[in-house]
């Protein structure tokens, strides 16, 4: 049941509940639990505390393997250089979640450190955390206050505060030495079959946060001087869902907007269908829309465009052991630029696992991959990950180097793979361990890079 609520998680992006981060074969769930408190005070904010502490050791390694000569009309060969990484550092997390008073209030506190063993990386790109100039970190990551009301047929919950949401349009960095951590407000609510939910992310939650730029941008920047004011960029949304998603039948529609410098909002409806005892198939439709916005500069981002995208998936999850994703999207006559609600259009249109976005103008892709747990090998704590996209049709795009969202294309197509696997353990005394291992490789248009990464994390449980 580990791995079917996992894969249930990651294909419909369940709302925030009771957890500060999301479940699935890409985050760990298995824990050590050390008793080492039992706290019986009668006071239920006290007893019903918890505090997991989680170490992580976390490496990448990214090469060229295939850099074309500079030539005309061609990304110049230093863009490929600027792909390249090579980064380590080791992390700890400490999340406490208070227990509720009267039944109805709490609050939630996360201590965080990294310390990079080596950042080699190209400066302005996210590395073990937003910026790889800086070496070491400690900080409070999430800090909210929490709030709970109603019973089973009626009721809501919510947070105000840093958080790891997750949401159908928005889903934490997790996979680099530090969770992404967002700033804002949340709340759930149901009626018998009927759940929705309302939230507004104002900021992320660090300047060192992962992937702050999704958050933030300059504006009124002089073309000359390359100088601008920094304004963060909230990110609003909503969504209602009818039926209970990886239970029964289900219907749900889903929209986000955020105002940066281009208008952006999606609209994504979702359905869910079980099949059989023990089968489940899901499938979305999503719609992305951008146009110049207020503080859109057209002298660094081009004409003052519009564009557009869609994209259709198709998860199906057979019994405990397996998930298999589909999925085809398409871009519209102008680029999509994803630079800043990167979010909105991972979480939906691909996954994490694959690093480039296939949005160029009137580009065409496909997607496939899935997830698969060996269990009928009797190792049940080992999962095999694997996901391939190709892209085509794309327009040619003059750009020197990654800019407005884009990546440089040498050719009209281009496609990406990666295969992995997933050790965790849940009993037994390497109890709380979690191994993921995985090898991407880009080629056709794209940078023609390859490389691993490794993720290590031991958790336990004080309390």
């Amino acid at each position: 049941m580990h791995f079917q609520k996992s894969v249930i998680a990651l294909a419909i992006g369940a709302s925030l509940a009771a957890h500060t981060a999301f479940a699935s074969p890409l985050v760990s769930e298995a824990k050590r639990d050390l008793g080492t408190f039992d706290f019986d005070s009668g006071f239920a904010l006290i007893d019903d505390a918890s505090l997991d502490i989680k170490l992580r050791m976390v490496a990448y390694n990214r090469d060229s393997y295939n850099k074309p000569m500079n030539d005309f009309m061609k990304p110049a060969a230093s863009m490929y250089t600027q792909a390249e990484r090579r980064d380590a550092g080791l992390a700890v997390w400490a999340d406490f979640q208070s227990g509720w008073m009267w039944d109805f209030i709490g609050f939630d506190i996360s201590a965080q450190g990294a310390k990079a063993l080596q950042n080699d990386g190209f400066a302005p790109t996210t590395q073990l955390w937003e910026h790889n100039d800086i070496d070491t970190i400690s900080r409070i990551g999430v800090a909210n206050i929490k709030f709970r009301g109603g019973n089973e047929t009626l009721g809501f919950d919510g947070r105000v505060g840093r958080m790891i949401p997750n949401l159908p349009m928005i889903a934490p960095e997790m996979d680099s030495a530090l969770p992404q951590v967002l700033e804002g407000a949340l709340i759930n609510g149901h009626y018998k079959m009927v759940s929705g939910y309302v939230a507004r992310m104002e900021k992320a939650g660090h300047y060192q946060s992962s992937q702050m730029d999704k958050m933030g941008t300059d504006i009124n920047v002089n073309p000359f001087t390359g100088v601008g004011e920094f304004k963060e960029i909230p990110l609003e949304m909503a969504g209602i869902t009818l039926g209970k998603p990886g239970e029964s039948a289900n219907i749900g529609i889903h929209y986000g907007e955020q105002q940066d410098y281009l208008k952006k909002w999606m609209v994504k409806a979702e359905a869910g269908l079980p099949m059989g005892e023990e089968n489940f198939l899901i499938g979305s439709l999503v719609y992305h829309k951008q146009e110049g916005g207020k503080y859109y500069n057209p002298f660094l981002g081009g004409k003052n465009y519009e564009a557009d995208m869609y994209a259709l998936n198709l998860t199906g999850l057979m019994g405990d052991n397996l998930m298999l994703r589909g999925g085809y999207s398409q871009v519209g006559d102008e680029a999509y630029n994803v630079t800043f609600t990167n979010e909105l259009y991972n979480r939906t249109n691909h996954t994490t696992m694959i690093w480039n976005d296939f949005n160029h103008a009137e580009m065409k892709s496909v997607m496939f991959g899935g997830v698969y747990k060996l269990s009928a090998f009797g190792l049940d704590d080992v999962s095999l990950l694997a996901q391939a996209a190709y892209g085509w049709d794309a327009k040619a795009t003059m750009i020197p180097m990654p800019m407005n969202g884009l990546l440089p294309l040498t050719d009209d197509y281009a496609w990406e793979g990666v295969i992995g696997a997933t050790y965790e353990v849940f009993d037994g005394p390497l109890q709380g361990l979690w191994l993921n291992v995985s090898y991407n490789k880009d080629g056709g248009g794209y940078s023609n890079t390859h490389g691993g990464r490794v993720i290590l994390d031991y958790t336990v449980k004080v309390f």
